[in-house]
């Protein structure tokens, strides 16, 4: 079967998505946490939300006619294991011996879920990669795909059924679960259980099959987005950044993230061929633009450099050189053995 190919400008948001958090983070560590009131700090949240959403257009986009029965399920879930395990596994590694030379031991149960990926089935505040909670998540997310996409191929109505029930769930957590009166710091593992989250990856795959024959001119497309980041950027919200995570703002953020994505999954724009294949690039290798910037951090943070900007340069550039020599010489190799193993597995069924 022929794989649809990439949709650049969704690159281009994965890559510029990934960016924001890294800076997101670089802020936290040099300069000092942002809250609510910032476009930065917003993205540091919602930047995931982001990537949920356009996690499940791109499954949706690509395995909409692949996923047919109980056979190819299974080797869409295996396909997504070569994918995500062994960046992974090797951030984890180096996690384990960094905190191994200052003193901190991790129990072999601990291991045995984050090698797995089973932490976001049973402890999603249980990642030891940095940032891992939202891979545990996705990995929910991609055993919950076979099921969502056979239900919207079977009928959209039924897809949205399913939509509606988790953006509920969602709904919960915002107005009840998470307290208004406490700080996110105080309710992350709340906030990071995988069905707070669920109903914007199914956003993603309803984005796919509600909206996928929608033609919006490139002037609006680009007039909404501008407003949406605008919105996005500038909404009146107090301090913490639990204040946009509950209530009515809730529904308006995750609002602004759906719009964001539906702007680049329906841009007709040309950029000049340098910057186009420049951000192409950052979004194929933005898996480890997210993962590795951590790990980078430590790297340069041992250099002990007083420099704000030069810490900042650093890892910045640091990490996008690793992340795109790590998914070309080592990442991509482990797709095409996913796809490899899954071919001769099934082969005579």
């Amino acid at each position: 079967m022929k794989i649809q190919q990439r949709i650049e400008p969704l690159d281009w948001l994965r890559g510029l998505t990934a960016l924001s958090i890294m800076f997101h983070h670089m802020n936290r560590w040099f300069l000092s946490p942002l809250d609510s009131t910032t476009a930065l700090g917003r993205l540091g949240v919602y930047g995931v939300s982001i990537f949920f959403i356009l996690s499940g257009l791109s499954m949706a986009i690509v395995y909409n006619s692949y996923i047919k029965n109980i056979k190819t399920a299974v080797e869409f879930f295996i396909r997504r294991v070569f994918r995500i395990w062994p960046l992974l596994w090797l951030v984890i590694i180096v996690v384990v011996i960094h905190q191994y030379s200052i003193g901190i031991n991790f129990s072999w149960k601990l291991l045995f879920i984050n090698f797995t990926t089973l932490y976001g089935f049973i402890m999603p505040g249980q990642g030891i990669a940095p940032g891992s909670w939202s891979i545990g998540n996705e990995m929910v997310y991609y055993a919950l795909t076979p099921i969502l996409i056979y239900c919207y191929n079977l009928k959209i109505w039924i897809g949205n059924i399913f939509l509606f029930i988790f953006f509920l769930i969602g709904i919960y957590f915002a107005f009840y679960l998470i307290d208004a009166e406490s700080t996110l710091s105080l309710q992350w593992n709340t906030y990071i259980n995988p069905f707070n989250n669920l109903f914007l990856y199914v956003m993603g795959i309803g984005m796919y099959y509600n909206l996928k024959s929608l033609k919006i001119k490139k002037g609006i497309n680009l007039s909404i987005l501008l407003i949406t980041c605008l919105l996005f950027s500038y909404y009146p919200t107090n301090d913490d950044l639990i204040n946009v995570i509950i209530g009515f703002n809730r529904l308006f953020f995750v609002f602004l993230s759906f719009v964001i994505v539906l702007c680049f999954y329906k841009m007709e724009v040309k950029l000049p061929k340098i910057l186009s294949n420049s951000l192409e690039t950052l979004g194929i290798a933005t898996y480890g633009v997210y993962l590795l910037h951590p790990i980078v951090y430590l790297g340069v943070d041992a250099l002990h450099i007083t420099n704000v900007f030069l810490n900042y340069a650093l890892i910045s550039i640091g990490t996008i050189l690793l992340a795109v020599f790590l998914y070309n010489f080592f990442e991509i190799k482990f797709i095409k053995l996913g796809k490899t193993f899954t071919a001769r597995l099934f082969k005579n069924n």
